[in-house]
């Protein structure tokens, strides 16, 4: 019986050792990791600066090969490409002219503002490229924050983009939050990637001539879609992945006209608010446990105007709550 006492001592203390080198191993992890990390970013300047930029944007390159009599009389719109990372952002519609502004403040030994133009070879369209993003890896800034409350200033721009320019907008937007107004803009076709924040998308103000096509992908975080009749645009097409996704569909419909609109969420909660003053033509379905249900909504009682928009609706939504509210 002793020595099966001692047996157990033993295990117990070799058990004991293990976890006491596991957790040592552990703690001495992060400190060298903080050491590390204060020796990337220990010596940078964190005091925010202001800063106002104006991106001049090139006027488009005259098609001498087809010959001004096979000229299109339509301006190509440009490709414009707006890519922010951490931090508060806003993005809205100014007065017209040929020039992006960027204005706020970061911190320059930490993040970087950057922009590139060029033209695509093949097509003639010219392409534009904003960029905010942080020049020190986030795991060393995380770590280089362990015990001294961190820099308490996170990067604030506002992005203005002048009415009047026909473009086709790229939207790239994460870990941070959002608030962007597409309203009174002449787009053609728009795409969205929000991830890792709380992220808005408004279109005060019907867009002019309407889009083509609105493509909006949302990952980890909180997604708000509003006035998304003012957007105009033909087919709409949305995707969620971990996170809640609010769409209010109200706005300017075309009158008459009949719009696709399709909604894919996993792991997460949509809802989706359409007006009375629209046709629904909704199919829900839904799939949970490997079983799947589908629910038709259409009007019972149909909008008075004749001329009343249609709303196509498809959503799929897996492993979470998809609802839509009529008001």
């Amino acid at each position: 019986m002793e020595k099966k006492r001692s047996g157990w001592r033993t295990a117990g203390l070799i058990a004991g050792v293990g976890c006491l080198s596991i957790v040592g191993i552990v703690v001495g992890g992060v400190v060298i990791a903080v050491i590390w990390a204060r020796s990337i970013v220990g010596d940078l300047d964190t005091d925010p600066q202001p800063v106002d930029r104006r991106i001049a944007l090139s006027a488009p390159a005259a098609d001498t090969a087809r010959g001004p009599e096979k000229a299109s009389s339509r301006t190509t719109p440009m490709r414009l490409t707006i890519d922010l990372q951490e931090g508060e952002f806003t993005i809205k519609p100014g007065q017209p002219g040929s020039e992006i502004r960027v204005e706020g403040e970061y911190t320059p030994d930490m993040y970087e503002l950057t922009e590139h133009q060029d033209t695509d070879p093949a097509s003639g369209v010219r392409r534009v490229t904003v960029r905010f993003r942080s020049k020190a890896p986030m795991w060393a800034r995380i770590f280089a924050g362990f015990g001294s409350g961190g820099s308490g200033n996170p990067p604030r721009l506002t992005v203005t983009i002048p009415r009047g320019s026909p473009i086709d907008l790229n939207l790239q937007m994460t870990m941070g939050k959002s608030e962007v107004d597409l309203g009174g803009l002449t787009l053609g076709e728009v795409s969205v990637n929000a991830a890792m924040g709380e992220h808005s998308i408004d279109f005060h103000e019907p867009v002019v001539e309407g889009l083509r096509e609105l493509r909006i992908n949302a990952s980890m975080g909180k997604l708000a879609l509003e006035n998304l009749g003012n957007a105009r645009a033909d087919t709409i097409h949305a995707s969620g992945n971990m996170g809640e996704v609010t769409a209010n569909l109200g706005g300017a419909w075309p009158a008459g006209g009949t719009s696709s609109l399709t909604f894919d969420q996993s792991m997460g909660e949509l809802t989706l608010r359409v007006p009375n003053s629209v046709r629904l033509d909704a199919d829900v379905r839904s799939s949970q446990g490997g079983e799947t249900t589908s629910r038709t909504t259409q009007d019972a009682t149909p909008p008075d105007a004749p001329n009343a928009p249609t709303l196509r609706v498809r959503v799929n939504s897996s492993m979470g709550e998809a609802r839509v509210i009529r008001y």
